[in-house]
């Protein structure tokens, strides 16, 4: 030999050196000087521990943590009611439906049952509407109007115009009277409702392309009062007033 007479050492690449098997040794880096390895018997296994005695619901309420003097975990001073446990509950078999009496079923006389009625359910059923008797022709894409500026704010285009005036002294250019609710304006023309529903079906004094000129108004009896001056209290908060035109804009666009 070319060291002596003992032969050397046999520890190249730590092959013949007891290798350290983690969790149960120490890691010898800074993950082990904070992580403590498992401790106990390592080669314990699942068998080895008693879950069907220490898991029970009983075993729950026996070896629950009480409290006696009214606070921290599960803190109360009277003892808790344990209700006995109930074996005689029925199987899942009872909730099933008894199959034993059904009729016995038919065969059919063609294969794949080809000589059976088409969709016999739907062919009863005389209460729905065909396809011809939906209405097709819609508008699509309906929005509300609204009024944009360049860098500032939108705003609603209300669908009825408010008036603001001491005393409502408008009249119907047909039958002379005081409008009541809401009515139809062009220019210095006033067409009650009524009357204005009349002449767009039978147009009698004006057309249908004159009366699309017309827009519909209302006076400010409803959200203020001005006592037969210029001045006005208000009786409706403006919130109200808002959502109250946002509801008559969208309903416009299905009922005009």
């Amino acid at each position: 030999m070319l060291f002596g007479d003992e032969p050397p050492a046999k520890i190249v690449f730590g092959t013949t050196l007891n290798r350290p098997t983690f969790p149960t040794d120490i890691q010898h880096d800074c993950f082990g000087n904070y992580q403590t390895p498992l401790r106990g018997v390592p080669n314990l296994g699942p068998g080895s521990y008693e879950n069907d005695e220490k898991t029970t619901f009983q075993y729950v309420l026996d070896h629950q943590p009480m409290s006696n003097r009214g606070y921290t975990f599960n803190a109360r001073t009277s003892k808790r009611n344990v209700f006995p446990t109930k074996n005689d509950v029925p199987s899942p078999d009872t909730y099933q439906m008894d199959l034993t009496n059904l009729p016995e079923k038919k065969h059919s006389f063609k294969p794949f049952n080809f000589g059976g009625d088409r969709l016999p359910s739907l062919a009863k059923r005389t209460k729905i509407p065909g396809p011809g008797s939906y209405e097709c022709d819609v508008k699509q894409n309906r929005q509300v109007h609204m009024r944009h500026s360049f860098g500032g704010r939108v705003g609603l285009i209300p669908v009825v115009k408010t008036k603001c005036m001491p005393t409502n002294e408008d009249k119907c250019e047909i039958c002379q009277e005081k409008p009541i609710g809401d009515y139809y304006q062009y220019r210095k023309e006033i067409l009650c409702a009524s009357c204005f529903n009349f002449n767009w079906q039978w147009q009698e004094k004006f057309k249908r392309a004159y009366l699309l000129a017309f827009q519909k108004v209302r006076d400010c009896s409803d959200i203020h009062e001005h006592g037969g001056t210029t001045a006005r209290v208000q009786l409706v908060d403006d919130r109200r007033v808002k959502k109250l035109q946002r509801k008559e804009a969208y309903l416009s666009l299905y009922w005009p």
